[in-house]
């Protein structure tokens, strides 16, 4: 019922709207010009032309030039506009049947206020805007470093934006937060909207144990073909997303064509992968006859130490699992099209080996007994990726046009076992033994036991959209867009009878296949009218329904104690099946009012409306409103203060529970009554019928400026959310009977902070560039509530809480002092005092971050560019040097030369109570995360390859860490949950170095 009155309610303002259209005027003109930069004299592509006073606009193709067909009779307004230029208005006088000419010549600034942005209600101006929209040139990021992946991209691009790496392995994922965490219990990644579709963001898809690397859906969509990127950063931005919008939106637009010739892009990328961490040794001190004597040893007057002996597998060059790793990539797309149709197509290959493999001695050695040795143990960790899109544009007469964007992706990606993994590769290394000659100082496993373990995951993915845009009258528009997203995805680990790590009963063989299938569907209509009501006021009235539906199917199987040489469950003599469905839909509508007056300030108010089959049965609908101002207080182009815009907004926005946690559910049971087994059933879920999604308000205030004729730009902004309804689990009365644990909306949260950004055109002349841009922000965040009678909530073995009053997932550990008591320059346990209460520690995640971007232009023929990427304000979990220290080869155990400090830490793993406050490091850091250098061929030698232009870009990444952290890398985020954060034997970030050779023609 509530979906019918929405789609009526819909229905009747698209009726009424279209009552008022007028009849198109008779005899019409045209009006075509070019679009060239006032710095460069160069033609710009993609520049929006606007019709001012109506809502139709053209872009420009990749020679500047552009075409306004079917233009009414008589004075018209044009207006073009880009990010990165200053807007430039011009009037023509347009006679029937002739093509008026409008060339345009536009001034690059920093801050660009006529630019358009996507939004929940289709594309406006920013000066229209009340809140902060990030908009990323993903082109010319891709031009400049070629990153690997699309969070890559992202990636200290944006204030207040962190990605967060689950590791260094090729192939794996990321966590995205944007201004922090704000649920306890939900996913606090973004929404992705691509081409105005919503589609999988799954953080941690993976469907076999792999020790904490995960896999991310971000990354399936191939940089190559991004256009901009647009983050809404919170619920006062996205509350017309509805629910799932809370953690704010990813708005990816993929390329398009241009009118004008065919242009070819092609491109080459060849690269080497290095690990370039330095792995700690492992240590041990012996006496006289060899036996092991340790400081405490030496300490107590048990032994004399007679020597220091260290190993390290993991560096030796006979042993090390570690290779130089090779990327290659091999692209091809074409742009063009008339005034009536443009398409862009594009396919690409990329392969990627990672930094692991057998050593070559190890693989002599196997090549004796065997004939071959299967690829997955020479390569364990690769990645090969296909995609292709073929995207289309068309006007449909005089008053549609139509969008069709079709994305397809098929990946291979094969993981290796490690982090928390006692078959993991690096564990063996960080845990082996201080004589090489031993094992080759491996621990538990060598690279040919755990190689020999195939991890892999294949994934089909096809995205499409179709949008078509009406506008019947020259102030009434109305927008359609309807699209989907599939994905098929297979998860095996497999390792064959007699081969691999002697674990369990593994060396009998097993197989794990994991079959998902995902299904996500988009449907979203909208409405826009814009009146003039008078000569200072204007209006722009919107509507629309939305209804997504996410769908997924997943069916796990596994076969153990396998016939030798086989490889097929069916052939298992123990095989099990477990399978979960998911299906959750959202209907939403809403309504939008926005009023400009001089074009300098806009009031806009809206409302949404959402229902969700997550909500529990006796909770029927939820609202969220949203209000914002901005007011362009100073436009003066070319001046000193160029511009100065304040902005100021408020709005809420959601997340629905899980699919079926409102649900009772049961599960069968068996039990035995009167001597006789008998089959029976209990709740699994007690359920709850008042079960509503958590809802985030917001509020963000800020400005922006442009000084020295557009030359600096200046923003800044504050932020503060909170979360109430927050899903908290809660502990039911044991007079129920059940003993169990219920989803409740008891919790809240709270996150407030500052971003802010300059940057600078610093030399601007055609023979000689810079441009800089500085970017910080900051995040404070608080749990206030949990519910009445809740705990506190306790994980990563004690380490991590989530306290009332402090930081949600803040480390908490028993404090601990010591005494060098009778000074013989050697810490004992006797020698600490260990508190006997845990206190807070600090955050686990940055509080602070910054970004430092240069880019140096040199005659049209050289570019530099490089960004430094800063995160501080926390701390992070040494966990990999406590456990070390657990298995008696930590340096602090064992060498006299060990600070006192470091040896202190390592016997708190030797006490009676253990306390791991001294791995607790401040985790802050400075990388150089890219440095590129680009070379642009004269074009004299771009025709002899028979090409229009030709560029070379050498590029590296992850170049310089500097931190005061003692472990492998501070960057390190093991684990796949919500707010897990430690350093436990993750592979760390490696260094990557590319050649990309691009041509056009």
């Amino acid at each position: 019922m509530r979906l019918t009155r929405s789609v009526l309610a819909f229905g009747a303002f698209l009726l009424v709207a279209a009552g008022g259209a007028v009849p198109a005027e008779a005899q019409t003109g045209a009006v075509r010009g070019r679009v060239v930069s006032q710095a460069t004299d160069q033609p710009i592509a993609d520049v929006v032309i606007e019709f001012v006073g109506t809502n139709r606009t053209v872009r420009s193709g990749a020679n500047g030039e552009y075409e306004f067909i079917n233009v009414p009779i008589g004075r018209v307004t044009l207006r073009a506009s880009m990010i990165g230029f200053a807007a430039q208005t011009v009037e023509v006088n347009v006679a029937a049947g002739l093509a008026a000419t409008v060339d345009f010549v536009l001034r690059p600034v920093v801050i660009s206020l006529d630019a358009f942005v996507v939004t929940a209600t289709g594309e406006k101006r920013v000066r229209e805007v009340a809140n902060v929209i990030t908009t990323l040139d993903a082109a010319k990021a891709v031009e400049e470093v070629a990153p690997p992946s699309l969070a890559s991209l992202i990636q200290g691009r944006s204030p207040g934006v962190q990605i967060i790496n689950s590791s260094g392995t090729t192939g794996t994922g990321t966590k995205v937060r944007i201004r922090g965490s704000s649920s306890i219990s939900l996913s606090n990644e973004p929404l992705l909207v691509v081409d105005g579709v919503r589609v999988d963001n799954r953080q941690n898809d993976i469907g076999f144990v792999t020790g904490g690397q995960t896999i991310s859906r971000i990354n399936d969509f191939n940089p190559d073909d991004i256009e901009s990127i647009e983050i809404v950063k919170g619920p006062s931005a996205a509350a017309l997303y509805g629910t799932a919008a809370a953690n704010g939106v990813i708005v990816v637009t993929t390329k398009r064509g241009r009118v004008g010739a065919p242009v070819w892009n092609a491109y080459v990328e060849q690269g080497i992968i290095r690990e370039a961490n330095q792995y700690p040794d492992n240590y041990r001190g012996l006496d006289d006859s060899g036996s092991t004597c340790r400081l405490a040893q030496v300490s107590a007057g048990s032994c004399t130490q007679a020597e220091l002996q260290t190993s390290n597998p993991l560096e030796s060059k006979t042993t090390s699992p570690f290779k130089t790793g090779r990327r290659q990539q091999y692209g091809l797309n074409v742009a063009g099209g008339s005034s009536q149709v443009q398409y862009y197509v594009s396919g690409e290959w990329e392969v990627e080996n990672g930094v692991y493999g057998l050593p070559q001695q190890t693989q002599d050695s196997i090549l004796e007994f065997r004939d071959e040795i299967p690829d997955f143990a020479l390569n364990p960790n690769r990645l090969k990726r296909g995609s292709v899109r073929a995207n289309l544009n068309a006007l449909l007469g005089e008053k549609a046009t139509l969008n069709v964007s079709s994305g397809y992706v098929s990946a291979d990606i094969g993981l290796p076992q490690n982090d928390n993994n006692v078959m993991g590769m690096l564990p063996s290394g960080y845990f082996g033994s201080s004589d090489s000659t031993d094992n080759g100082g491996w621990g538990f496993f060598t690279p040919e036991e755990v190689f020999f373990v195939e991890g892999k995951q294949q994934i089909e993915r096809f995205t499409n959209s179709l949008n078509l845009n009406w506008h019947p009258t020259t102030w009434l528009e109305g927008r359609a867009t309807v699209g989907a997203d599939f994905a098929n995805k297979s998860d095996i680990r497999f390792q064959a009878t007699g081969s691999g790590p002697n674990f369990a009963n593994y060396l009998e063989g097993f197989r794990v296949s994991d079959k998902t299938n995902t299904y996500s569907y988009t449907v979203d209509l909208g409405a826009t009218a814009y009146l003039r009501l008078s000569n200072r006021l204007s209006s722009k009235t919107s509507a629309g329904f939305q209804y997504f539906r996410n769908n997924r199917e997943q069916v796990e199987t596994t076969g153990q104690v396998l016939p030798p040489g086989a490889g097929s469950q069916k052939s298992a003599s123990d095989q099990f099946i477990d399978e979960d469905f998911i299906d959750t839909k959202t209907v939403g509508t809403f309504f939008e009012q926005q009023f400009g007056f001089d074009d300098r300030l806009f009031v806009t108010g809206a409302i949404r409306g959402d229902d969700n089959s997550a909500f529990g049965q006796d909770f029927d609908f939820t609202v969220y409103p949203k209000l914002g101002i901005s007011y362009l207080a100073v436009e003066n182009p070319g001046g000193v203060l160029d511009n100065l815009r304040f902005r100021g907004a408020w709005g809420a926005s959601g997340q629905q529970p899980g699919t079926n946690d409102a649900e009772k559910s049961y599960t069968g049971i068996s039990f035995v009554e009167g001597g006789e087994e008998l089959a029976g059933v209990t709740i699994n879920n007690p359920g709850n019928t008042a079960l509503k999604p958590e809802r985030s308000s917001e509020i963000e205030v800020g400005f922006e400026s442009g000084l020295f004729g557009g030359r600096l730009g200046v923003d800044f902004t504050y932020y503060r959310r909170k979360t109430t309804d927050a899903l908290v689990q809660r502990q039911l009365a044991p007079s129920l009977g059940l003993g169990q644990q219920r989803w409740e909306n008891i919790g809240e949260t709270l996150n407030w902070g500052f971003e802010a950004g300059v940057n600078a055109a610093i030399v601007r002349s055609p023979m000689f560039s810079w441009n800089l841009g500085l970017t910080g922000s900051t995040n404070t965040n608080k749990l206030i509530e949990l519910g009445e009678g809740v705990e506190p909530i306790v994980f990563q073995g004690g380490r991590q809480k989530h306290q009332e009053d402090y930081p949600m997932g803040s480390y908490w550990q028993e404090p601990f002092t010591f005494e060098d008591a009778n000074g013989d320059g050697i810490i004992t346990v006797d020698e600490l005092t260990i508190g006997d209460t845990t206190e807070f520690m600090g955050y686990a995640r940055p509080r602070y971050e910054a970004a430092l971007y240069n880019s140096i232009d040199i005659g049209g023929r050289f570019r530099i560019s490089g960004l430094l990427d800063y995160r501080g304000g926390h701390k992070l979990h040494n966990f990999t040097e406590a456990f070390r220290c657990r298995m008696n080869v930590c340096r602090g155990l064992s060498d006299p030369a060990a600070p006192l400090d470091e040896q202190a830490r390592a016997q708190t793993q030797k006490a009676s109570v253990q306390t791991v406050a001294g791995f607790l490091e401040p985790g802050w850091f400075l990388k150089l995360r890219e440095l590129s250098f680009t070379f642009f061929a004269p074009d004299s030698w771009a025709r002899v390859l028979g090409a229009d232009r030709v560029s070379l870009t050498v590029s590296g990444r992850n170049l310089l860490t500097i931190t005061d952290y003692t472990g492998v890398d501070p960057e390190v985020q093991g684990g796949t949950g919500n707010f897990g954060s430690l350093d436990f034997l993750t592979q760390p970030q490696v260094r990557y170095w590319t050649a990309r050779l691009q041509l056009t023609f």
